[in-house]
């Protein structure tokens, strides 16, 4: 790749001279497959079009007489502009914000990543947020955008002075205490698994920045399913009753309308070793923020999994969390099922960097049955031989059946978007195994 070196000389516009030359370079460059929209510290915006043998980058600060505007809002009216021009679809337009500003209150630079869809001309580009290092505010940020950035470990206790429910949860405090510790040790360890995998896997720095910064620990109410309470380092010990919480918490739910999740989600261990082996995403009602809160559940295994594989699904599930912004049942229309789909992608994603060649290989061997089946297949689970089944376990450390099983389904999947070559056709494929 070549970048002109003039290309990235800062300039400085007016906004509506940043939103009218990036609508108007966009249409020259119409080889474009992948655009960028970048903060990047004190008030610059980075624009990069990247076409087959170079990349285009600019720079731009903005000045107004009134002062430069807030960066982050026009990195959103400039998605607004873009989305005719590219074209972005409504749904993708839409969720930029929220993708956005979730990065931007861990801390880390959000960058808009768009990508021109394989074979479908005239199609809505894909679209992502990535999260890179760096202090992404300045001065210029308005009231919304400068969120200060997380400091120290969500999972950072102390347990000595626990609020008034929590205890109520307890026959005494060293029970409440040895229970929360057990609690912090397994969320650490998910968490450290999930790290291992997101170190050094660009498309996993976002979700790892919102698992990392952005969930604290929760703790369920027996006896109440969908009830939590969640703990803070911050948090200043409430001395109301659980009850008590629980109604101010239910008086608090708006009546009408979408209700929003908090900013913060919540890891939610299971000290008692039950049926479940793999972390699962769900909502609840977070009793001591009285709001709804999205939860990751991490189950005590009953059967180890590897840690690569407790790495991937813990990070697929805060992908599933991160996307979620509002606590109603979601409409599974053709925007939900493409959802999923990037999902899948997300999941195919971080499989290909940890487990390299032998996935791939594993991917083929399933991409070559279905075509010669010119179907689904009717026992997928005869696909891998031995060999490439040893290789797909050594590719984790090891694996028992019901793990391989697990990543081998995958590796089906995978392999059918292949086929089709079509995020749409996939998110329809989807759809269709669901009904």
């Amino acid at each position: 790749m070549t970048t002109g070196a003039t290309d990235a000389d800062l300039r400085v516009v007016t906004e509506r001279e940043f939103l009218d030359e990036l609508t108007s370079v966009t249409l020259e460059r119409g080889a474009t497959e992948f655009l960028y929209l970048m903060a990047q510290g004190d008030g610059v915006i980075g624009v990069q079009w990247e076409q087959p043998g170079v990349d285009h980058l600019r720079r731009y600060r903005l000045r107004e007489n009134g002062g430069p505007p807030c960066p982050h809002c026009t990195i959103f009216e400039a998605v607004l502009a873009l989305a005719p021009v590219l074209p972005l679809d409504l749904m993708r337009t839409a969720r930029t914000r929220p993708q956005y500003e979730t990065v931007l209150r861990t801390g880390r630079v959000p960058h808009l990543a768009f990508a021109r869809p394989v074979g479908q001309p005239g199609a809505s580009w894909l679209g992502d947020c990535h999260a890179v290092p760096g202090d992404p505010h300045t001065d210029a940020d308005c009231p919304r955008h400068a969120v200060p950035a997380p400091s120290g470990d969500p999972l950072d206790l102390r347990l000595g002075s626990l609020p008034r429910a929590i205890r109520e949860l307890y026959p005494h405090d060293a029970a409440a205490t040895a229970d929360l510790q057990q609690r912090l040790r397994i969320a650490r360890d998910w968490r450290a698994d999930a790290q291992a995998v997101a170190s050094g896997v660009r498309e996993a720095a976002a979700t790892w920045a919102f698992l990392r910064s952005s969930c604290v620990l929760g703790v369920p109410v027996p006896g109440a399913n969908g009830l939590v309470l969640t703990l803070s380092p911050a948090q200043t010990p409430d001395d109301r009753p659980l009850a008590e919480l629980h109604a101010a918490a239910v008086r608090a739910l708006p009546t009408g309308g979408p209700v929003a999740y908090r900013d913060r989600a919540c890891l939610v261990p299971e000290p008692a070793a039950g049926a479940q082996r793999m972390p699962s995403y769900a909502g609840a009602l977070d009793l001591t923020g009285a709001g709804p809160v999205r939860t990751l559940r991490l189950p005590a295994p009953r059967r180890p999994l590897s840690t690569t594989g407790r790495g991937v699904l813990l990070l697929y599930e805060a992908r599933h969390a991160m996307g979620r912004h509002f606590a109603s049942a979601p409409v599974r229309d053709d925007a939900y099922w493409e959802s999923e789909a990037a999902l899948n992608v997300f999941e195919f994603t971080l499989l290909e960097r940890v487990a390299g060649r032998h996935y791939q290989e594993a991917v083929a061997a399933y991409l070559q049955a279905v075509r010669r089946e010119g179907d689904l297949l009717a026992r997928p689970h005869k696909v891998l031989d031995r060999r490439r089944r040893k290789a797909l376990s050594s590719a984790f450390g090891g694996l028992d059946d019901e793990e391989l099983h697990l990543w081998a389904s995958v590796a089906y999947r995978n392999a059918i978007l292949v086929l089709l070559g079509d995020l749409k056709a996939f998110a329809a494929h989807l759809r269709r195994q669901a009904a």
